[in-house]
């Protein structure tokens, strides 16, 4: 099975390395590791034993902050980057070698930045779905969504579903990739109030917790900023949005307990 167009990795540009590795140590468990034949500085971030992604110490020249950032495995590099461009997006960074791929940063359309990633080397196993610490799903939200929906389903060659989503009595027009059969990641409009703010679009990563509303509670305890408070999603789970005390933005998940009743 192709692995072209699999969520397999994020990364934290961080302004406070040491910062972050601590709030995320404290909230999710996780364990950062440097790696051998990669950058200095750099480090994987491993929720028990499986690699989820990695800390980047950011340039304080360049005055950027901290954010996350998706990668995308890609079959070809080169030809993923022309594709981009061809559909109406854009290369900020281009192909490069690094440990054990091949890396290109990217752009959609509307500006939502993502990593393209060629692996050298056999993918690594990935954890059992909804295993805690661990990311579950991927969204972006988009200056339009619609036309959003059409670049990445033509790049990666998801399929689409549509639907409207109604949380917390603001209902929603979403579109769910699909990859191989599975839903996997969407796409939404960004709010009014958002666009209004001059908010970019971008992807935002949901991490698998056991108890979303301790997490929440125990995040802002440790000095992140609730962005969006504990919320249910009719059918789906319930989840929370939290800025760290980096500025990085995530999304906390709960899924439904397997009984169908509400694991808290």
């Amino acid at each position: 099975m192709s692995h072209h167009g699999r969520f397999c990795w994020y990364d934290l540009m961080t302004n406070d390395p040491a910062g972050s590795r601590a709030f995320y140590g404290a909230l999710l468990g996780w364990r950062a590791e440097a790696p051998e034949g990669v950058p200095t500085g750099y480090e994987v971030l491993h929720a028990g034993d499986h690699p989820i992604g990695g800390l980047v110490p950011l340039d304080p020249s360049e005055d950027m902050p901290t954010h996350w950032i998706p990668y995308l495995a890609v079959d070809d590099l080169e030809d993923s980057c022309v594709e981009v461009e061809a559909a109406g997006g854009g290369v900020c960074i281009a192909p490069m070698d690094v440990g054990p791929g091949r890396m290109a940063i990217v752009n959609d359309p509307q500006g939502g930045t993502f990593t393209l990633w060629q692996t050298k080397v056999p993918p690594h196993a990935e954890a059992p779905a909804g295993t805690p610490g661990t990311f579950c799903w991927h969204e972006c939200l988009s200056s339009d969504a619609a036309g959003g929906a059409v670049f990445y389903a033509r790049l990666f060659g998801w399929d689409v579903d549509e639907m409207d989503m109604e949380t917390d009595g603001f209902t929603a027009h979403y579109h769910v990739f699909l990859k191989d059969g599975a839903h996997h990641s969407g796409i939404m409009d960004l709010p009014p109030e958002a666009l209004e703010q001059g908010a970019p679009t971008h992807w935002l990563g949901y991490v698998a917790v056991a108890d979303v509303d301790d997490a929440a509670a125990r995040a802002a305890s440790l000095g992140a900023a609730v962005l969006c408070p504990c919320t249910d999603i009719p059918d789906t789970g319930r989840f929370c949005v939290i800025q760290d005390p980096q500025g990085g933005v995530l999304s906390l998940f709960q899924a439904p307990a397997a009984d169908g009743k509400d694991a808290s």
